[in-house]
């Protein structure tokens, strides 16, 4: 299965840290990352 998830919120340090360690306690594998700061937002 594959799944495509989107991280919405005001941009602060940790972001992917956060998201990718609930990942990995899913044994989830991240294949691809894209990133993009609008304003000061983290999309």
């Amino acid at each position: 299965m594959k799944a495509i998830i989107t991280v919405i919120g005001r941009d602060q340090v940790g972001i992917m840290h956060a998201v990718s360690g609930v990942l990995k306690d899913l044994s989830v594998n991240i294949e691809d990352v894209t990133q993009t700061i609008m304003q000061e937002y983290f999309t």
